[in-house]
């Protein structure tokens, strides 16, 4: 092709706004057919935009023409399949492939989605034909990225005897699919799996990691540490072995202030997380070392670095509030909770305390607002909050239509409360009291209709 030519390519895209569409196989292609090709009215349809992409210059003007005109387009249940690799299949291969009798089936309709043009009819025809597909245990795996798989493999991998195994029924999902039947086969034969140690790492996040990265892991010494032992769970395929070994080896874990982080949840982080988080200086300071939990991994090292830092816990009110459970909240959702205006009222203080944290906002602001309303806001408690507003709403008034008193007289103590009904949760209320907040919601939007 000459410059010429080469030229008048880069114009005509530039020209039409899409030099997205530039690849090395244009020029394979030649002007006059991408010219005829970027011209087709077929564009400017909707369902077929997004087939105009690089991958396009894979197929020829006919074969394009062919596929845009094919009538199936038209039915609903074929529109998810249109995308751009689709040019990896000839017209021929798509037709017969949209005409495969079981995908009537229901049990084949995961498998119908855009990854079926990895493979060709074929392949396909003999996949969905196994007769594996009656037995139960085998229809997890009936999902789309098992086109990432051949026939060959899928057989070999359905057969083998291992699946009448107990500790490996569990790896049968559709996660398997990531993996090849060599790989599967060395896994599962790995010796280390009659460690009773190993048990709780057979589940199917295994097939994240590999035959030797698995192994490198189960042969690791520290496994025989006591205090190690605790992160062996199959959250640990997340991570590689070279991480692994680098957050086991760190010198923190001689320091009694970090031993209780050692569980299995600490393979949500990596290493330069890990490492970042147990550097903190703040944990010099006596008054954040009981959150040292194993929630903390729950949070991130931005968002720990942020929450340890704010001023706010030198306020007394707020004190109450430093437990591991402030791991489920991140910084933006607790400063926002601590600037609320009620703490300015001495009769809301009983309410900050750690669960205030997981209630969230629009809860606290419309439960103290309609308990204001009926003049027991005083009386508000955590747990009263944590309801839907509109359910609140429903008992209260049900407790007033049944003359039942909403502040009651604790035997306890002797001191004012707020009826024990307002804070139960619905199965308490049927099962303590007998009432059903699902038939008294129901009435009261028969009544508003």
């Amino acid at each position: 092709m000459n410059l010429n030519e080469v030229n008048k390519i880069k114009e005509l895209l530039k020209k039409i706004n899409r030099l997205d569409l530039y690849s090395n196989r244009l020029f394979e292609i030649g002007y006059k057919n991408i010219d005829k090709i970027l011209g087709m009215p077929e564009w400017n349809d909707e369902r077929f935009k997004g087939l105009l992409t690089p991958n396009i210059w894979n197929s020829n003007y006919d074969e394009i023409k062919n596929v845009l005109a094919m009538p199936e387009w038209n039915d609903e249940k074929f529109k998810g399949l249109l995308t751009s690799n689709i040019w990896t299949c000839s017209y021929d291969n798509i037709k017969k492939i949209l005409t495969i009798p079981e995908w009537n089936d229901k049990r084949f309709k995961g498998l119908f989605t855009s990854n079926i043009w990895q493979s060709n009819y074929d392949e396909i025809k003999k996949v969905l034909l196994m007769p594996e597909w009656n037995d139960e245990k085998y229809q997890d795996l009936l999902t789309s990225n098992i086109w990432n798989n051949n026939y060959e493999n899928i057989k070999k991998i359905l057969l083998m005897p291992e699946w009448n195994d107990k500790r490996f029924k569990e790896l049968l999902t559709s996660t398997i699919w990531g993996s090849n039947y060599d790989e599967i086969n060395k896994i599962l034969r790995m010796p280390e799996w009659n460690d009773e140690r190993f048990k709780e790492l057979l589940t199917s996040t295994i097939w994240q990691s590999n035959y030797e990265n698995i192994k490198k892991v189960l042969k690791m010494p520290e496994w025989n540490e006591e205090k190690f032992q605790k992160t062996l769970s199959s959250n640990i395929w997340k991570t590689n072995y070279d991480d692994i070994i680098k957050v086991l080896r760190m010198p923190e874990w001689n320091d009694e202030r970090f031993k209780e982080l050692l569980t299995s949840n600490i393979w949500s982080r990596n290493y330069d997380e890990i490492d970042k988080i147990l550097s903190m200086p703040e944990w010099n300071n006596e008054k954040y070392q009981k959150l040292l939990t194993s929630t903390i991994w729950q949070s991130n090292y931005e968002n720990i670095k942020k929450i340890l830092k704010m001023p706010e816990w030198n306020d007394e009110r707020f004190q109450g509030l430093l437990t591991s459970n402030i791991w489920k909240c991140n910084y933006e959702d607790i400063i926002e909770k601590l600037y609320l205006p009620y703490w300015q009222e001495k009769k809301y203080i009983h309410l900050l305390v750690p669960s205030i944290l997981t209630i969230s906002i629009s809860n606290i602001s419309d439960g103290i607002n309609l308990l204001k309303k009926y003049n027991i806001d005083a009386y508000i408690t955590n747990r009263c909050l944590r309801m839907k507003t509109t359910t609140l709403e429903f008992l209260i008034n049900y407790l007033i239509e049944n003359n039942i008193d909403l502040i009651t007289i604790s035997k306890r103590t002797g001191r004012l409360r707020l009826n024990s009904i307002l804070n139960y949760d619905k199965e308490q209320l049927k099962k303590k009291c007998g009432i059903d907040i699902n038939e008294i919601e129901k009435k009261k939007r028969g009544y508003q209709r």
